[in-house]
């Protein structure tokens, strides 16, 4: 059976008129009586019975036609369908963010008030998946660590945040070389902020005790403001500063200290895929975080 042959059967059937079917069809009143009879010969029995100029559905026609009427819509929505697919998977963002996650969730909230057609699949692990834009971040000091096509979102110090009623809450700034010996609370090792943090260990020559680390960006930030051991805090990315920069808030467990004796800033940067700078949505996303890189 043709596709065309199953067309000119439910036309026939719907108009019981070859000449009025013919004519909606667009085609010969022979080409369609024509077509019906192959179809007819075709299944071994026929479909129709003849009235003088009309015809009517024989109990096999009726079961043909109540068979083909859903599979004939559901063929007439596939290039629907298909169009809506081809502008959802292009206003479709996938994003994998390695770094900065607080701030980029923040910044995905503002750019959906302003473009609800987006959407936004992201993962937070440096996996093999394919991705549009990946969020990272790397030394500023550094220019070898980043491609010549990456987009700078945004550079941030890195500062220490220490627990206020410790002896380095007394402290305006701090080296790394003075809290070898505390309890340091970070990320896992295979994000980037851990490896940047690890690299100005090295250059301090010291070792850090770490006593907690975790996937996830919440958690150590919650233990740091906690006031349960020190660790690296972001200028920007992971939104206020903890008490007042400087000498620490009244009642506040924790003080943010300038890091002296190395330059400890990071850059935070967007890399797209090769599809994704071709996709005037995602790089219409890149120019909104680059645009609007601090919390609102």
């Amino acid at each position: 059976m043709e596709l065309l042959q199953l067309r000119y059967f439910l036309a026939a059937a719907e108009y019981q008129h070859m000449t009025r079917a013919a004519e909606h069809l667009q085609i010969a009143q022979p080409a369609l009586s024509q077509a019906i009879h192959r179809l007819e010969t075709e299944l071994g029995m026929p479909l129709f019975e003849r009235k003088s100029r009309s015809i009517v559905l024989n109990d096999a026609g009726q079961l043909l036609q109540k068979r083909l009427l859903p599979i004939i819509d559901a063929l007439d929505r596939i290039p629907q369908e298909l169009q809506e697919f081809r502008s959802q998977t292009a206003h479709t963002i996938h994003l994998r963010i390695l770094a900065a996650s607080a701030l980029i969730t923040n910044r995905i909230i503002a750019y959906r008030a302003l473009r609800p057609d987006v959407n936004f699949q992201f993962y937070q692990a440096d996996t093999q998946a394919p991705y549009d834009l990946c969020v990272s971040a790397v030394r500023a000091d550094r220019k070898e660590d980043k491609s010549p096509e990456d987009m700078v979102m945004l550079e941030e110090d890195l500062y220490l945040a220490v627990p206020a009623n410790s002896p380095f809450g007394r402290k305006e700034s701090i080296r790394l070389s003075e809290v070898k010996n505390a309890g340091f609370i970070c990320l896992a090792g295979s994000r980037p902020i851990r490896q940047i943090s690890n690299s100005y260990f090295a250059e301090a020559g010291i070792s850090p005790r770490v006593i907690f680390e975790s996937d996830t960006t919440e958690s150590v930030r919650n233990l740091i403001a906690a006031g349960i051991g020190v660790g690296f805090w972001p200028q920007y990315s992971w939104g206020p500063l903890p008490g007042d920069f400087g000498p620490a808030a009244p009642g506040s467990p924790v003080k943010v200290l300038p890091i002296t004796g190395q330059l400890c800033r990071r850059q935070i940067i967007l890399k797209c895929s090769p599809e994704g700078k071709e996709n005037p949505v995602i790089m219409d996303f890149c120019r909104f975080l680059v645009e609007h890189a601090h919390w609102e």
